[in-house]
């Protein structure tokens, strides 16, 4: 064999691996797209429908049932105003929420353009502006929600001496939270709440941007309360469902709408007295629906336990993977995965 003809075997074997090399390499790429592609791919399938939408423009203030609203990072807005944007505070700066004063719920918020309105059951009411950002002149105050710090612009003597005489508690104050204030800051030492920290900071929230619940789970609950019913008044939902079986909201992973707003379940929504306090009245139990929960709606896993605690479940939070209005009567799409299972007694 010539010189050229060994140069042109060994070239042709050359590139024919190389041929190889490069369709394997493809090969391989193409399943590894495949793979990580079936792993992202979720399967939405209808699961109920929007029955309502509530808002709280004031933590801890009676619900404003809304239309529709805007799903976002931070969570619901409307009409420009961040859900629980603003909040009361006691002269420490932690939060004063319907569980040390329960007659908070009675006071109706309502948005006036620029302003919000606040309206006592006796008609007394209390107008601030609804800020953008924050300036040099407002003051601000250092806040706990939950234990985590996050601070708010004072909106004023005005109406912290609205508060105190409606509550006829001391040192209280009125804060606001806007997006150029810094973000919150999550001092407790939990993976769960470092990620939360990392991938889904709220404000004013107690944990998550958006809270559901369905209307089946809450009669499931009324079945077992002998001398009382709740509502999903008693639950602070933002979004509330219809069209489905009690609990079926725990195994919704994700969630889309028709708007295409898609949401990443967090974690089921733990419950403490709040839930006992009648919307209507500001008559607060620390009985029911809490007792009755407790025997049927405690999780069971131990790695749920070690991140919420053996406490009474009902909805679930969201995170906003992907922001866009939703509207009262859409359907509601989800990626089903498994119901958690819970503690009977």
């Amino acid at each position: 064999m010539t010189f050229r003809a060994v140069l042109f075997h060994q070239t042709g074997m050359t590139q024919n691996w190389t041929a190889t090399w490069i369709i394997a390499s493809a090969l391989l790429i193409s399943a590894a797209g495949v793979l990580v592609w079936r792993k992202k791919k979720r399967s939405f399938v209808p699961v109920g429908k929007i029955k309502k939408l509530f808002f709280y423009p004031v933590k801890s203030l009676k619900a404003v049932e809304v239309e529709h609203g805007i799903c976002t990072k931070l969570g619901f807005v409307v009409n420009g105003v961040l859900d629980r944007s603003f909040m009361v505070v006691d002269g420490n700066g932690k939060l004063v929420s319907q569980r040390e004063a329960p007659t908070l719920v009675l006071l109706t918020p309502k948005i006036n353009g620029k302003n919000l309105s606040i309206i006592t059951p006796s008609g007394q009411e209390l107008v601030v502006e609804i800020k953008d950002s924050s300036t040099e002149k407002d003051k601000i105050i250092h806040c706990l929600v939950q234990g985590d710090s996050i601070d708010g612009i004072d909106c004023g003597d005005e109406a912290a001496l609205f508060f105190q005489s409606y509550l006829q508690l001391p040192d209280l104050r009125m804060v606001q939270h806007v997006p150029t204030l810094p973000e919150r800051k999550y001092l407790k030492n939990h993976p769960f709440y470092k990620r939360m920290k990392k991938e889904h900071p709220v404000g004013y929230q107690d944990l998550v941007a958006i809270h559901l619940v369905s209307q089946a789970s809450v009669d499931d609950v009324n079945s077992h309360l002998a001398d009382s019913q709740v509502s999903e008044l008693n639950f602070r939902p933002n979004v509330f469902v219809e069209d489905c079986q009690p609990f079926d909201e725990d195994s919704w992973k994700y969630v889309k709408f028709q708007s295409e707003a898609e949401l990443q379940q967090l974690q089921p929504t733990t419950r403490c007295i709040l839930t006992t306090n009648d919307p209507h009245t500001g008559i607060i139990t620390k009985k029911e629906p809490l007792v009755a929960m407790r025997k049927f709606r405690i999780p069971k896993s131990p790695d749920m336990v070690k991140n919420i605690g053996s406490l009474p479940c009902m909805g679930v939070g969201f995170a906003v993977l992907k922001p866009g209005p939703i509207y009262i009567g859409e359907d509601i799409y989800a990626d089903v995965g498994q119901k958690h299972e819970m503690i009977k007694k």
